[in-house]
């Protein structure tokens, strides 16, 4: 039998890599990576099939929600105010884009909407507006970069018509009566 005669070889073995810090080292350091190589891959997929992470999706859901219609008053506010301040559809859907690109997260600070109404006039670049978004907002946003985001938008842009005004028509129903001499 082999066995009985490994005995004293592993001795010799084992008492060299206890002695020896270098062998030591080695050998701890091929052990643990033996481990983790094996191990850590079935920790990980103990991990994914026991449904150890609970997700609270109805929270989620509400936090959506919450999210959605805070923006969704937030671009009404917009519209509201550019209106009323006498900008063209055009520029509402600007400031919103505007809103919806760079400054989603600041919509709920107070005066927002006013401030960012007060970054259009009438007639200017888009060189100009950003300039003004940036210093009123203090953000970095490339004209360029607003130019190409409603570019497509200003192409397929068509401002309403206002409402035709009423003109009195002549009454028909009134004839002249004419005689021949």
């Amino acid at each position: 039998m082999a066995a009985p005669a490994l005995i004293p070889i592993i001795k010799k073995v084992a008492t060299y890599i206890a002695t020896n810090p270098k062998a030591l080292k080695k050998v701890v350091g091929i052990v643990i990576g033996v481990v983790v190589i094996i191990a850590m891959p079935i920790i990980a997929l103990l991990g994914i099939f026991t449904g150890g992470v609970d997700l609270n999706i109805d929270r989620l859901q509400e936090m959506i929600v919450e999210n959605q219609s805070s923006a969704s008053g937030v671009m009404t506010e917009i519209e509201e105010k550019m209106l009323s301040a006498g900008y063209s559809h055009l520029n509402v859907k600007e400031a919103q884009a505007i809103y919806s690109l760079a400054l989603f997260t600041r919509g709920s600070e107070e005066g927002f909407t006013d401030t960012l109404v007060g970054c259009f006039s009438e007639g200017q670049s888009d060189e100009d507006l950003i300039a003004k978004v940036n210093a009123a907002f203090g953000t970095n946003i490339l004209a360029s970069d607003f130019t190409s985001a409603v570019r497509k938008m200003r192409d397929e842009h068509i401002e309403p018509e206002p409402p035709p005004e009423e003109t009195e028509l002549p009454d028909t129903n009134e004839t002249e009566v004419t005689t021949a001499p």
